[in-house]
């Protein structure tokens, strides 16, 4: 079963109602938790871990969700095209919404952790096209971290 966003032309961002009208279509019930965990991915500046989510989505509700239903939102969220996961070399899992009008591409520091969303035009964009037509796939898309050390870092 798949699920797309549907945003309209005047739109800049995907909003807590688009996703939770996202979620909804794909059967699942809209509780305080989960607009918690909807809206702490939303307002995040950076990938988060599930830990994160947690710990974020109880400032917006006052309900700190369980472990299980953060696990569970965000598998949802994900197999339906709202989250993404991010690969930061680290041990555990991070995730970011996923703006169908944004693209997503980070520089992480080595030593401090710090992560930073790449806002330019992603620099291998013409690339994918390329390859998904060489290869003849569809629906193509890429995942890219920079690693090295920030300017604060020695």
């Amino acid at each position: 079963m798949c699920f797309q966003v549907r945003m309209t032309p005047h739109e800049t961002s995907l909003t807590l109602e688009k996703t939770a009208e996202t979620l909804r279509a794909a059967g699942l019930r809209m509780t305080k938790k989960r607009f918690g965990i909807i809206q702490a991915l939303l307002e995040a500046n950076s990938p988060l871990s599930l830990q994160d989510i947690q710990s974020r989505a109880e400032v917006h509700t006052s309900l700190r969700p369980d472990y299980a239903t953060v696990f569970r939102t965000v598998g949802a969220m994900e197999k339906l095209g709202l989250v993404h996961k991010v690969s930061l070399q680290r041990s555990c899992t991070y995730y970011e919404i996923s703006d169908p009008r944004k693209h997503y591409d980070h520089l992480v520091c080595r030593q401090c952790g710090q992560v930073v969303l790449i806002d330019i035009p992603c620099p291998i964009g013409e690339a994918e096209k390329t390859i998904a037509r060489q290869y003849g796939f569809r629906e193509l898309s890429h995942s890219l971290e920079f690693f090295g050390l920030c300017s604060t870092c020695p």
